[in-house]
């Protein structure tokens, strides 16, 4: 994996301008709008009444006004449910085409970062630390008629690899590829988005605040997404995974970056965590990550 380069993203940008931008977006995102600012950007999600993962995007601003950055697969979709959410806010919101987000090595980011901000402005560019995991991964915002110009006032080369990012962060246990495959099969503390800081617990009222709380508070998240290991076979979405004939869990992405919803708790997790476990068609791992608290 080539972590000395840049690599043009997957992902692409929605811009909420206007009076009402602040409420419009507090009142549906899972995490606090107000702790964004041109110096800090938050990790967030949109989900169901339910409590379920519908989006993940990470929040910045740029002056005047938000911008949120997520997965190009789901772009449409998110500006298409932010706009059914608009209703009488005085905010506009579209997609900003010019823009594009680019990996860089954290290194770069780490050496012009002198204030240890997680946003800073380097000759015009904004760059971000990714703000699941702190000091792993960051992000440039360019427009794409300058993306020679700052890869030479970077001084870095442009890697060819496909999905590098997804690689990063499917050795860190997030998902990035095929998302879509997540959204409405899982609450999102079973997406970790807690410990990945993209839930606010004091913030009040969010789409999908009531049913999320309940489970933090009366401990019901028995289930977590975990990156899976192939040992042998081919690993296929939908496959029940099983450990001693037991089922503990389903497949839920494929392909090159598979995930698994997986039965876990206090109690099991050493019953688990480095065994073998088994679908129809393959021999499985999960690790646990640094970052997860069970």
């Amino acid at each position: 994996m080539e972590t000395n380069k840049a690599y043009i993203t997957l992902k692409g940008f929605i811009s909420i301008k206007g009076e009402d931008s602040i409420d419009f977006i507090q009142n549906i995102i899972s995490n606090n709008i107000k702790k964004v600012t041109e110096n800090n950007c938050i990790f967030s999600s949109l989900l169901t009444p339910q409590g379920k993962f519908l989006f993940e995007f990470t929040i910045l601003k740029i002056k005047n006004y938000f911008l949120i950055e997520c997965n190009t697969e789901l772009i449409k979709e998110l500006l298409n449910k932010l706009l059914n959410y608009k209703l009488r806010s005085k905010v506009e919101i579209q997609v900003e085409n010019d823009l594009i987000s680019i990996d860089i090595p954290f290194i770069k980011f780490k050496n012009l970062n002198i204030n240890k901000l997680n946003v800073i402005n380097y000759k015009n560019y904004i760059i971000f630390e990714d703000p699941r995991i702190k000091n792993t991964l960051a992000r440039a915002v360019v427009e794409k008629s300058k993306i020679k110009e700052f890869l030479s006032d970077l001084n870095i080369q442009l890697s060819n690899e496909k999905y590098l990012l997804e690689k990063k962060l499917f050795d860190l246990g997030i998902p990035s590829k095929d998302i879509i495959k997540l959204q409405n099969q899982i609450f999102s503390l079973e997406a970790n988005f807690l410990e990945l800081n993209g839930i606010d617990q004091k913030k009040g009222c969010y789409i999908g605040q009531e049913n999320t709380a309940r489970m933090y508070l009366k401990n019901k998240v028995n289930k977590r997404l975990f990156a899976l290991q192939t040992i042998s076979g081919i690993i296929k979405e939908g496959q029940k995974i099983t450990l001693d004939n037991e089922e503990i869990g389903k497949v839920l992405i494929d392909d090159l970056f598979p995930f698994a919803l997986i039965k876990i708790n206090k109690d099991n997790k050493n019953l688990i965590i480095n065994k073998e476990l088994k679908t129809d068609t393959a021999l499985i791992k999960i690790n646990i990550p640094n970052w997860m608290i069970i």
